[in-house]
């Protein structure tokens, strides 16, 4: 039984020791894989643009869908 309980606290000291380890060298993904030319700061305006709207009209909304010839 005791060799039981010192395999039991051994085995939380080690757990307890890996996660504050693992945690101290982990990094957010815009930290750790950012580059000069990747922008990750402001999401909402650099893939649409600032003026984008979010109003999306389409041939459903009173458009002609042309054909090309």
């Amino acid at each position: 039984m005791k060799a039981f309980a010192v395999a039991v606290l051994a085995a939380v000291a080690l757990a307890v020791g890996a996660s504050f380890l693992l945690g101290a060298n982990q990094k957010y993904a815009y930290e750790a894989f950012s580059t000069s030319g990747a922008r990750v700061s402001h999401p909402g305006t650099n893939l649409v643009g600032p003026r984008w709207t979010g109003d999306v009209t389409g041939p459903a909304d009173g458009h002609k869908a042309t054909t090309g010839s």
